[in-house]
Order: C-alpha cells, then structure tokens, then sequence
C-alpha cells in the first residue's frame, strides 16, 4: 500500500483514466488521499472492459463518513476504499462483482433504493459481501464466489438477499422469495442468454442473469449511487 495524500485543489493524473478529483471527498475538505494500490487495480479493470467507471465514492473525510452512515474505521477513510459502477450501466452488479473479485479480495455489492455499486478496497484479508438495506450485510463469508447458488425454496438471511438482486436483474418486485415467477423469469433469462436451462442460479447465470425485455428498463431506472 502507498498512500498518496493531496490537496483537493490538485486534479492530476493518477492513471491513463483516473485522477486525483475522482477519489476526492465531496465536502470541501482540503487534504485528500487515495492508495496507489486502488487506483492501479480499478485502471486494470476498466482496461479489462474496455469501459469508463465512475467512481461514487472514494476518500471521506471523518465528518463526511459519518454522514454518510460510514463505518468508524471504514476504509474509504484511508483513501483505501472505492464504490464504483461503469458509466453506462451495460454489465450487471453482480457480474461486476465477479470481475473485481480478481483484482481485489475485499468486493461488496450495494443495491438498494434504486442504487447498485460495486465496493472495492485494498485491504489484505479476504471479504466479500452484499448488501440490500442500509447498514445490513447478510453475506459475509464467501471465499470463492461472491453469491450464493440459489434456487426455487431457498431459505436464509444471505439467500434471500441474493434472490432480491436476481429478481432486480429479471426486472421483478424484489420480495426475497424466490418462488414460482422467480423460477420462470430465470428459465427464460438462462434460455435467452444459451445458458443450461435448469432455474438456479450459479456463477454462469449470476453473469448473464437479466431478462431480455427488461435489460435497458431496469438498468436506466438505477441511481446514479
């Protein structure tokens, strides 16, 4: 890890495609910082797609973090931190997910309240997770893949929040029960995208997992985050 500490007033390059105005914190403070670690692993994802990212937030202050309902010893207040999403919309969370999981071992998903980003940060223990309220992390500990395998029946506090972000994907009402319509909506997604068309969900549907009447609806209806 090498920090780079800075002035808010300094805009300059970090990368071919970030700079220093990308990672700053948004409330006016003056000193902002960032690690060099972050910045060369998000350049190598944008690299990989091929498209722009927007970076929604970066390094927060004390005062800012704890606005924003920020964890006391969240790493965005170390410049360590990034939540990101691409420019256009044109790859779903969850396959974004899987992406920076190569790069980077601490990787959340956010979605809620129309919002859906990716988190990445430098930290060296393994962490991954996803998040579908404020404040409410009911996956925490998986190693491999960053969601779960689910199917019509599935029960649990981490299942049920991977069943809402695949009924966002399908453009259903997010309930967290993954029942009948679910089961459907997937069956056609999985057929449409020439995946094997058997109702679970696993990391080849997790990629492909937006029903091609909904994939422009229910991409141009998120927050900007």
């Amino acid at each position: 890890m090498r920090v780079i500490v800075y002035q808010a007033s300094d805009t300059s390059a970090l990368s071919k495609n970030f700079t220093r105005k990308d990672f700053k914190c948004p409330c006016g403070c003056s000193r902002q910082m960032v690690d060099s670690e972050l910045v060369e692993k998000l350049q190598a994802i944008r690299d990989k797609l091929g498209k722009a990212i927007k970076v929604t937030s970066g390094y927060r202050c004390l005062s800012h973090n704890a606005a924003v309902g920020g964890s006391p010893g969240s790493k965005h207040r170390y410049g360590m931190a990034a939540d990101w999403r691409l420019v256009d919309r044109s790859i779903n969370p969850a396959a974004l997910g899987i992406i920076a999981a190569q790069y980077f071992k601490a990787v959340g998903i956010y979605w809620y309240d129309g919002c859906a980003i990716v988190h990445t940060d430098t930290r060296d223990a393994k962490a991954t997770w996803l998040c579908d309220a404020p404040k409410h992390y009911p996956s925490t500990t998986y190693q491999k893949f960053i969601l779960p395998t689910i199917r019509r029946g599935c029960t649990g506090d981490a299942n049920r929040a991977a069943t809402k972000m695949l009924q966002r994907l399908l453009g259903l009402t997010p309930d967290g029960i993954f029942g009948e319509g679910t089961e459907n909506a997937l069956l056609k997604a999985q057929e449409a995208h020439g995946l094997t068309v058997d109702g679970i969900c696993g990391p080849a549907s997790w990629k492909e997992s937006r029903s091609p009447v909904t994939i422009t609806q229910s991409f141009s209806t998120m927050a900007t985050g």
